[in-house]
Parts: structure tokens; C-alpha cells; sequence
């Protein structure tokens, strides 16, 4: 499928490995996933070299994965260790793919790609998810029927929140607020911010719940970081108009999108809250907020839009393109022009023409 390979992608939650082996397909590619007793992941290709069986259904014995059909067993190099048949012989060809899997930062992130090429320092940290930030996080998985080009152009654009969320997070002064866009590195921000305006709704009713009442309008921002292939952080909040945006109510999330194939996705998100950190009962109204939003509105768009374009490719139905749609286009064309660079740096060299060759 198109989507870059070398490059880190969020594999799972750490506490979704463990010692019963875990499937997942990522990029069109069939993983198992489990845990060794030393605690470190690993990530294995989900298919025996023998007869073909997915690995996921066996068990994990020893640090090994026995497949469920002829009891071969996988050590985490995804080398073959031991045959249980006649004389125990191991084909060297035995063996299944091995991919780079780091514990990192509260995510298990994959290397899809080269091994060789696969750099730690290249994970993207997401510092208010850490403990000690004074933020509180509120984390969840949805598998999506939508292509993940489709989800990032969704958490980049801000203007379709009046009209999809328009009952919980729409702000209308948002709308016609400024907006810019700025590069950070390989990322890309858009920002969206309105002076002088009614909050939305959900910020409406913590404002309340934690400050207490007010009688002001509010400023209120939006802005969406991407950082490549299709990891988004944002920070969102609202203050009384005219203070320091630092002493008001903010949420800093991420939304962390890998593909699974051409039509669906793996999502990981994570909602941080500076206010009421303490409140265990609020993280139970964070997360049906945060799975209202996206499974009753962005979702069933989204994958009614999948179904609409059928397979066509984005630029060639000459999208009508609107001034909110600056961000999400440069993201677009970011994405674009790694696919492919990195299409050409895995292009096979041609061979010199023979000095014989008749012209």
C-alpha cells in the first residue's frame, strides 16, 4: 500500500502485549506481537515458514512462539529453535521476519521498514503524556474503516468542527478566527485562534464545573501539530478574554494514526487535561466524549467518504479547495513528496548498457 516504511508507526499500547501473542495487521503486513520474560516486546511476521499457519494462534513458550500447527517454535530474531519432529533438523530457511519494536514513552512503536536504517532518536516524544507534566491523560484505541490520509486531513482541519461536533466542541468564532500555519522541523502546525467569543460547549461546562461561573467572553484556540507519517498532537483550550493563556483550561492530545491497509487504520489517541487532575470520575466523561465524537460523527463520515471515492486517488478528483484547507494541503504535500523520495531511494539502479550494444 502507499505509505512510507522507514519510518517508526505506533504499534499498540504496551499493556495490549503481554504473554498470549498478539495479531495485527499494519500496512497490509500480518504481525504477532508478545512479551518475553525480561519484559521487552517483539513484533514477528504473523505467518509459519512451514505450512503457512498464523503464529498468533499458538502460544508462547519460553520466550518462543510455537506455531499451532506443527509446534515449530519462533525465538524474538524470529529465527527457528526447535522442531519437535523425528531429528529435531531446522532448515536454515526456517525462519520468519523480525521487526524493530521500542518501549517508548508510554507507546510501542514499529519500523515497518529497512532494519538497518531503524534510528530510535527518530521517535517522536510527546512530553505532556510523560508523568510529572502536570497533565492527565485519558487514552483509548477505535480500529477505523478509512485510509489514514483521510483521518490526518480530519485532525488538521479545524473548520469541519462547527458543522460535524457542532453540539460539544464547535466554536463559532473559531471559524472565522485567524488562522496560520508554521513549520517545526519535519512537522507542520495549524492554528486556529478566536478572540472575544463563546467557547464551546464542553469547554463551557468545565469552565463552570472547576472555575466556577463567569460572565466574559472567552479566547479560545485550536491547533493541530503533524508530524510524519501521521502522528498529530494539539493543544486546545480557552481562557477569559485578555489573560494569559497559561492560567486557563487546556487539553494537550494526540492522535496517532497507522495504517492497516488501503481502507482502514489503527487510531491511538490520548486526551491531557491541566485542570482537575485528581477527578477519577472525569476521566470516565473524557473518554465517552472523546468515542461520541469520533465514532458518531468523524467516524461515520469519514468512512461513508472512504466508500464515496472508491478507490480514486485524492488529487485526480481536482479537489475544490478552500482557504481552511491550507494546512491540510501542505500536509498533504509533505506526505507526497516522502512517499516519494523514498519510492526513489528504494528504486532498483539500472545496469550500464553493454558497450557492444547496437544503438
Amino acid at each position: 500500500m502507499e505509505a512510507l516504511r522507514n519510518i517508526w508507526y505506533v504499534a499498540a499500547w504496551p499493556s495490549e502485549i503481554g504473554t498470549t501473542p498478539l495479531r495485527r495487521t499494519l500496512l497490509e503486513e500480518q504481525i504477532v506481537f508478545f512479551r518475553q520474560t525480561d519484559g521487552r516486546p517483539v513484533a514477528l511476521g504473523n505467518i509459519c515458514p512451514h505450512r503457512f499457519a498464523p503464529l498468533h494462534r499458538g502460544k508462547i513458550v519460553e520466550d518462543t512462539i510455537e506455531c499451532p500447527y506443527h509446534g515449530l517454535r519462533f525465538n524474538g530474531q524470529g529465527h527457528c529453535v526447535f522442531n519437535p519432529d523425528l531429528n529435531g533438523a531446522v532448515p536454515a530457511t526456517a525462519r520468519v521476519r523480525s521487526y524493530p519494536l521500542v518501549e517508548r514513552g508510554g507507546l510501542c512503536w514499529i519500523w515497518m521498514g529497512d532494519p538497518t536504517l531503524a534510528d530510535e532518536g527518530l521517535i517522536v516524544d510527546f512530553p505532556f503524556f510523560q508523568s510529572g507534566s502536570g497533565y492527565r491523560p485519558v487514552t483509548g484505541y477505535l480500529h477505523v474503516r478509512a485510509n489514514y490520509r483521510y483521518m490526518i486531513d480530519n485532525l488538521v482541519d479545524v473548520s469541519h468542527v462547527l458543522i460535524v461536533h457542532h453540539d460539544m466542541l464547535a466554536c463559532p468564532g473559531l471559524a472565522t478566527g485567524k488562522q496560520t500555519i508554521e513549520r517545526d522541523g519535519n512537522g507542520i502546525w495549524v492554528k486556529r485562534f478566536a478572540e472575544q467569543t463563546t467557547p464551546p460547549k464542553i469547554f463551557d461546562m468545565m469552565w463552570r464545573r472547576s472555575r466556577g461561573d463567569y460572565d466574559a467572553p472567552m479566547d479560545h484556540w485550536a491547533e493541530s501539530k503533524w508530524n510524519p507519517p501521521s502522528l498529530i498532537s494539539q493543544n486546545t483550550g480557552v481562557q477569559l478574554s485578555g489573560l494569559p493563556r497559561d492560567g486557563g483550561l487546556e487539553t494537550k492530545n494526540f492522535h496517532l494514526v497507522t495504517p492497516e491497509s488501503e481502507t482502514s487504520s489503527h487510531y491511538f489517541w490520548a486526551i491531557c487535561r491541566n485542570f482537575e487532575t485528581d477527578n477519577d470520575a472525569l476521566d470516565v466523561d473524557v473518554r465517552a466524549g472523546t468515542e461520541y465524537a469520533f465514532v458518531e460523527q468523524d467516524e461515520k463520515l469519514l468512512e461513508a467518504l472512504q466508500e464515496n471515492m472508491n478507490g480514486r486517488e485524492f488529487w485526480s478528483m481536482k479537489p475544490a479547495l478552500l482557504v481552511g484547507d491550507v494546512g491540510a494541503v501542505q500536509v498533504r504535500r509533505e506526505t507526497d513528496r516522502l512517499l516519494a523520495a523514498e519510492k526513489a531511494a528504494n528504486a532498483p539502479v539500472p545496469a550500464n548498457p553493454s558497450s557492444s550494444a547496437v544503438a
